[in-house]
């Protein structure tokens, strides 16, 4: 089956170089001035799409509108079936309202459910995203029940941009700042060789979301370690930088910040990087260009992923 990847040219573009026999398509997006938007496929042939298996991979950027960027996503998958796709799969790096995964408060959407029924919809057949918020008690499967969903972990990504970057040969200890989140500091501390991984209890109240945060449970001292605290996102920033302080109060060496999608704006990540935290590593699945940020691609992993599929 022909294989159309369509998207911006930074990563979408990108991507369909590294997909075996791939055909790119890249889409204009025009905004009106009264705030629609029109995602315009790039086409010299009204019939590429026809019997097509389509890969829309659309990058949110940091600045823009993620109720702005679902929609040109919806327009965009609603077009190529339009034009006769006859499979579609969705790429959406960053799982936008991921995080509203359950009712936390009476009343309150469960928007991450929400999202995945308007991508099927809107005729979605394989969903693909990295690191969802949505794991545990509602992982991505509970909620994409009439297609195939799958969360590829940059956490080995990033977990190893770290390690090459201390130029430490001393081993760096792996830590979540909160236990729901324990299995991330696993899987950095697997990909590192690292001989111990932890996590630091976290309490957010429901109503005011205030954060309490206590070192528990850590049989082994800290003074003049390596810590990396992974996480799969960081938008204030506050519950990093607590983390960071509890174990520069441990008498900690260095400490490391890695995370998979920097929803923080600039001004908060200068707030962060106001800390005594030498290094932060987070991927390209949403797009910024923040100085003092470094950033590893996930553009091979899903290309591998997507690879392994269409030779399978």
């Amino acid at each position: 089956m022909k294989v159309v990847v369509v998207g911006k040219h930074e990563f979408a573009g990108k991507l369909s170089t590294e997909i075996d026999g791939a055909i790119f398509i890249e889409i204009d997006e025009r905004t009106f001035p009264d705030g629609e938007v029109c995602p315009r496929l790039l086409l010299d042939d009204g019939n590429i799409m026809q019997d097509a298996h389509v890969i829309i991979a659309m990058q949110l950027a940091l600045d823009q509108s993620k109720n702005q960027y679902l929609i040109s996503f919806l327009l965009t998958i609603y077009n190529v079936k339009r034009l006769g796709a006859a499979k579609i799969t969705c790429i959406m790096p960053y799982h936008i309202y991921s995080r509203q995964d359950r009712e936390s408060r009476l009343g309150e959407p469960v928007s991450s459910m929400y999202l995945a029924s308007m991508l099927e919809s809107a005729g979605i057949n394989q969903y693909l995203t990295i690191n969802s918020h949505s794991y545990g008690k509602n992982p991505l499967s509970d909620f994409f029940s009439e297609s195939e969903s799958i969360s590829l972990s940059a956490i080995p990504l990033v977990a190893q941009k770290v390690k090459k970057l201390s130029n430490s040969s001393e081993d760096i200890l792996c830590f979540s700042p909160d236990e729901g989140a324990l299995m991330l500091a696993k899987e950095a501390a697997d990909a590192i060789n690292s001989q111990f991984y932890g996590a630091i209890r976290k309490k957010r109240d429901p109503d005011t979301g205030e954060i309490t945060q206590e070192l528990v449970g850590i049989d082994i001292s800290l003074q003049n370690r390596h810590i990396l605290i992974v996480d799969d996102l960081v938008s204030s920033g506050g519950t990093m930088i607590g983390a960071a302080r509890i174990f520069k109060q441990q008498g900690v060496k260095e400490v490391y910040l890695g995370y998979i999608h920097g929803v923080h704006t600039t001004e908060k990540f200068k707030k962060l990087a106001k800390e005594d935290i030498r290094l932060f590593v987070t991927t390209d699945s949403i797009k910024s260009d923040i100085p003092g940020l470094t950033t590893v691609s996930v553009v091979q992993l899903i290309a591998e992923w997507i690879n392994s599929k269409l030779s399978s």
